[in-house]
């Protein structure tokens, strides 16, 4: 009583004083009241209509309100169209920016907003803000590494920009992080003269190499002409040149080669590099370097394969000794009829001619005279290994091109004994233990890309996680193991509900060039995300298209589109899926195969088929008694199959089951129900045990 007396006494001394219980505290504005609940699109409405929206305080709280709203192209909108600002509110808006870019998966913008956010901060906040941002190391390291592959490619004049914003990202790297990485770049980057008495200190990592010269001199010239033969289509020939590599491991690696360059698919056995720990050539292929040209490889051949005109006169050249040969393309390149084009293709016809033959000289002057940026990817191998050119000189002229061919090139030249970087990449055939390959990859070679991917893809196979799923689809996207991770994180977000993310991610492999495997895990998760949206329409025709493949289809998926055949009254569709699971029991859990039996007892049910369904609800009961759910659902079914023709007794034995085993209520009231029912109807007791055969005399 007294406490209510001193709360009433309290109440009327607020209200005289002006205060209401509520406002005691200090009120908050409606915008701040607005963040405090996350209502974020109507807090950018209050924002916008302020008097002094266009102030940076105000614009930098719209930028971070869509930041929120998981709306970064709206954001980065904003903040481009804004003037640049000055001091901490320019490094705020710079800031935001690279939040976008991020946000939009732009990871390279991203970080060079950040770097550009920089220069108007000071060292302390440089470091705070960096190491306030989630992940931001790994992707510094990424993104700085990507850049310098690309830098390595790049022979057109943006390379001086391009080594200008190396060093700006290697900076702030330094000054945040100064880890290995980071001093070992900076050494690189920025070489030093070595005294004379002062030789190079070994890394550690460097006591366990093994680089035994695996390929001769002669074994590079079988290359050169097997690859020579190559461009002309010629496999039988570069067959028989690989056949003659000395070394067993490389004339595996080098016919693997030919294979994928006739047919596309890549070598299924790679223990044999394994067994030789030779990491990069396993990552060559695990890794699967040469995914970009799985669909097609004309750019390697000479000419177009598809023109007839080009393949006759081809062909026919192909039939002459080699002089003779090379005295009809003199001729027809000798007249003034054929056009610039046609004379190209000659000239590039004559040195493959000369290089599969054997005619060096020959092809030393075809070689010095041609435009090496436009030769066929296999010529351009081999000139480069026959001649020892500079490698650039072999890289497309457009930067982008140059990028996604230099590893496909590089690699290739270390596998037949040409390595492009001695100083910065292991030798491609480093015989290595697997357990050396982090101090490989991360302190003796940190800048080696397949010594890199080898060693993402051990630690991917051995635990696979988003986040390096996520490092490794954005460092080595023009890979089979980039484009796996790809897969990987769409089918995570799907799975997680995360819709927009796992079509963000979907969207980034090109679905057309995937081979059959990696297409039909992409149409997979296209189906998920299609039902998991309500796009059953549009669901039902990727999975059609996912069935067309010929590759198996994931049993879950198949069990889903089954269901929704049932539901959209396509019961013979229905069945055929279902029965196509049963056939591969085998490889399903008892807890399925119950599941799909049954789904066919349904199936049959709704298609007036009493009998048929009985059969698969009692093969079900007797065949999974393990499976409660399952089990107890479909003695009830056949039950209910059982009391509607009369047979009352087999279907109060099944009723009976329910009744004991069932552990939700729910189903053993139903049972109960039934059981009630059923003696309703049949109005005396029986002796169960009693057969139910009646002499009618």
């Amino acid at each position: 009583m007294k406490s209510r007396i001193a709360f009433s006494l309290l109440t009327a001394f607020m209200l005289l004083a002006g205060l209401s219980p509520a406002s005691a505290a200090e009120k908050q504005s409606f915008q701040e009241w607005l963040e405090h609940y996350r209502a974020w699109d109507r807090l950018e409405k209050e924002y916008s209509h302020e008097s002094a929206a266009d102030t940076p305080e105000a614009v930098l709280k719209r930028v971070q309100v869509y930041l929120n709203l998981n709306s970064p192209q709206k954001a980065l909108e904003i903040v481009e169209m804004t003037p640049a600002f000055s001091g901490s509110d320019e490094a705020q808006r710079l800031w935001l920016g690279g939040q976008a870019q991020r946000g939009l998966g732009d990871l390279t913008k991203a970080v060079l907003w950040y770097t550009q956010a920089t220069k108007f901060m000071s060292d302390d906040e440089i470091r705070a803000r960096f190491k306030g941002e989630p992940a931001l190391e790994s992707i510094w390291h990424d993104v700085w590494l990507k850049m310098y592959w690309s830098y390595l490619a790049n022979n057109t004049l943006s390379k001086d920009s391009q080594k200008e914003a190396l060093d700006m990202i290697r900076s702030v790297g330094l000054k945040v992080w100064n880890n290995n990485f980071w001093n070992k770049v900076n050494g690189i980057m920025n070489p030093q003269p070595i005294a004379a008495d002062n030789p190079p200190v070994k890394g550690p990592a460097a006591d366990v190499l093994a680089v035994v010269p695996m390929v001769q001199s002669a074994d590079t010239q079988l290359i050169v002409k097997a690859m020579a033969s190559v461009s002309l289509e010629k496999f039988d020939e570069a067959t028989s040149a690989v056949e003659n590599i000395s070394n067993e491991t490389v004339r595996t690696f080098w016919t693997s080669v030919l294979h994928f360059l006739s047919s596309g698919n890549t070598p299924e056995e790679l223990d044999v590099f394994l067994q030789g720990n030779y990491l990069k050539a396993h990552a060559f292929w695990a890794g699967n370097v040469l995914a970009p040209y799985s669909k097609s490889r004309s750019d390697w051949f000479l000419g177009n394969p598809d023109s007839a005109a080009w393949t006759k006169f081809r062909n026919n050249i192909l039939t002459m000794a080699p002089e003779e040969a090379e005295k009809a393309i003199d001729n027809e390149l000798g007249s003034m009829l054929i056009s610039e084009q046609t004379a190209t293709l000659l000239r590039n016809f004559k040195l493959a001619l000369s290089l599969s033959n054997g005619n060096m000289q020959m092809a030393s002057t075809v070689w010095n005279s041609t435009d090496k940026q436009n030769l066929p990817i296999c010529l351009r191998l081999a000139g480069f290994l026959a001649f020892k050119d500079d490698f650039n000189k072999i890289l497309p002229e457009k930067a982008a091109q140059a990028f996604a061919l230099y590893p496909v090139l590089s690699a290739l030249s270390g596998a037949a004994g040409e390595n492009v970087h001695p100083e910065t990449e292991a030798p491609f055939w480093t015989a290595a233990p697997a357990d050396k390959l982090d101090e490989l990859s991360t302190e003796q070679y940190p800048l080696d890309r397949l010594l890199l991917l080898a060693y993402w893809q051990q630690r991917f196979q051995s635990k696979p996680v988003p986040e390096l799923a996520k490092r490794a689809a954005y460092l080595f996207d023009d890979s089979s193991f980039g484009i796996r991770s790809l897969i990987y994180l769409a089918d995570d977000a799907v799975k997680a509900k995360d819709l927009q993310l796992g079509a963000f991610y979907l969207n980034r492999i090109d679905e057309p060039a995937l081979p059959p495997e990696l297409r039909t895990a992409w149409l997979d998760i296209k189906t998920r995300l299609e039902l998991e949206a309500g796009h059953q329409t549009q669901a039902l025709e990727t999975y059609q298209e996912m069935t067309k493949t010929g590759e198996p289809v994931p049993v879950m998926t198949r069990l889903r589109m089954a269901l929704l055949y049932q539901q959209r009254r396509e019961y013979e569709t229905a069945q055929k899926e279902l029965l196509t699971m049963w056939e591969a029991r085998a490889t399903m859990t008892t807890a399925l195969q119950a599941e799909t039996l049954f789904w066919l007892g349904e199936g049959e049910q709704a298609m007036r088929n009493p009998d048929k369904a009985l059969d698969y609800y009692l093969k079900l009961a007797w065949q999974y008694p393990q499976e409660n759910i399952w089990c107890l659902t479909a003695m009830y079914r056949a039950s209910l199959i059982y009391e509607k023709r009369g047979k009352y007794e087999t279907a109060k034995r099944l009723l009976g089951t329910v009744v004991r085993n069932a552990s939700r209520k729910e189903q053993r009231v139903a049972a109960q129900a039934r059981i009630d029912a059923i003696d309703k109807k049949m109005g005396v007791e029986k002796d169960d045990d009693k057969s139910s055969l009646v002499y009618p005399f």
